[in-house]
């Protein structure tokens, strides 16, 4: 209500920011200014988007339609999710769109062509397609970007993904048909493909022999130039995630799990594995004797009748506040080491979020340390936040300063 607001006219109170911005617009827009006195004078009867939203609204009650997004997980999910289980009332809510009493031609054309697209079984089966792809991944997304994530749990769960989706390339095409159908009867259409008006034929070499006969199924051509390569494409890069967290599982994973570390041989087998991973020039952040002892100890103090189980966070949080550093050195820099490698897609998402209100169409030309810099105070603003900055303006004034006393 706070963007909409209570009233729905042009230039009365209460009428939402959204309208409010749109009267600021015309101040210093002629186009606008000139568009908004016809709405005013009633020259225009569909002059903004609050009748169109009316519109989806009264047919599109259960998920919002959310723009497709080209860097989140989530937000593509979100967007076929909307219209996946409500593609009758989107088609609906076209349809009485198109039907507005005095409305843009062109607006009526837009809407009635994509209801009569959204009634193309091809499109009905493509939609269930992405959705179980997309709801599948999903899930594996949402475990990397969280806070106490396992890594074990996580490399478990992608390989239970990878496993659904080659079975699904096996079967998913007949029974994403068949849940097509569905949607077909809700929309009252036949579910049928349409037919290949056009039969495109490759040109042969003069003295090639093998012909391949051009694909004249609907049904086939959908799964031979749609579905397989889309599988392939998701199945090629889950298998080179799973690989990498795979094996990054194999040399960080026991830190997961301090609670239930293994024997001590096969503890002190696997600490020394981390310090070989760990060594460059024939120097090691950490000795693997070492840690082996420092965990066996630990463990001792952080397990409790609570069950909880302990993270490399808790770990961590309890050397810093007993100032434990110099009893456990070695697990104090592998756990800072662990929990700063970048593991998942939440931080990739997040900088290309925060690049785009960084880097807009005014500001397009800054070199590549000031984008920087400003993508890391917009990533940390809460840590920005707490800065205060009259002490820091005071430090870099002392830094510049290029006064030079004369005097003596």
């Amino acid at each position: 209500m706070a963007f909409r607001g209570n009233s729905d006219k042009l230039f009365t109170p209460n009428n939402g920011k959204f309208l409010g911005l749109v009267q600021t617009i015309a101040k210093f827009d002629p186009v606008m200014e000139n568009h908004l006195n016809l709405a005013v004078d009633g020259k225009i009867v569909d002059h903004y988007c609050v009748n169109r939203w009316k519109i989806l609204t009264d047919h599109v009650e259960l998920y919002t339609l959310k723009k497709l997004s080209d860097t989140r997980w989530e937000a593509k999910i979100r967007s076929v999710k909307a219209v996946r289980y409500q593609i009758g009332g989107i088609h609906d809510a076209l349809v009485a769109l198109s039907e507005i009493p005095g409305g843009d031609s062109h607006t009526a054309h837009e809407a009635i062509t994509l209801a009569e697209q959204l009634k193309d079984f091809s499109f009905l089966v493509s939609l269930i397609v992405w959705y179980d792809i997309l709801f599948q991944i999903n899930i594996v997304s949402k475990s990397l970007q969280a806070k106490d994530m396992d890594i074990t749990e996580c490399v478990e769960m992608l390989k239970n993904c990878c496993n659904f989706l080659e079975d699904y390339r096996k079967e998913g095409f007949k029974k994403a048909i068949v849940t097509a159908r569905e949607l077909a009867d809700e929309l009252e259409i036949e579910p049928i493909f349409k037919e290949i008006k056009r039969v495109r034929r490759v040109k042969r070499i003069f003295d090639e022999k093998n012909k391949d006969e051009p694909i004249t199924c609907p049904e086939k051509k959908l799964e031979v130039e749609f579905f397989n390569p889309l599988l392939d494409t998701v199945l090629s890069s889950i298998k080179e995630r799973f690989q990498h967290l795979n094996e990054f599982s194999k040399i960080w994973g026991f830190l997961y799990n301090v609670d239930n570390l293994p024997d001590r041989d096969e503890l002190l087998e696997m600490c020394n594995s981390l310090q070989i991973k760990l060594t460059i020039n024939s120097k090691s952040d950490i000795e693997g004797g070492q840690l082996c002892d420092e965990l066996l100890s630990v463990k001792g103090f952080l397990v409790d009748k609570s069950k909880v189980k302990i993270t490399p966070l808790i770990v961590l949080n309890f050397i810093k506040k007993h100032n434990l550093q110099d009893l456990y050195p070695n697990i104090w820099i592998a756990m800072r080491i662990l929990l700063t490698i970048p593991v998942t897609v939440a931080s990739g998402e997040r900088s290309f979020s925060k690049l785009k209100l960084i880097k807009t169409y005014l500001r397009s030309t800054m070199s590549q340390n000031k984008l920087s810099n400003l993508a890391t105070l917009s990533i940390e603003h809460d840590i920005a936040e707490n800065l205060d900055t009259s002490v820091l303006i005071q430090t870099f004034a002392e830094k510049k300063a290029r006064k030079v006393d004369f005097r003596n």
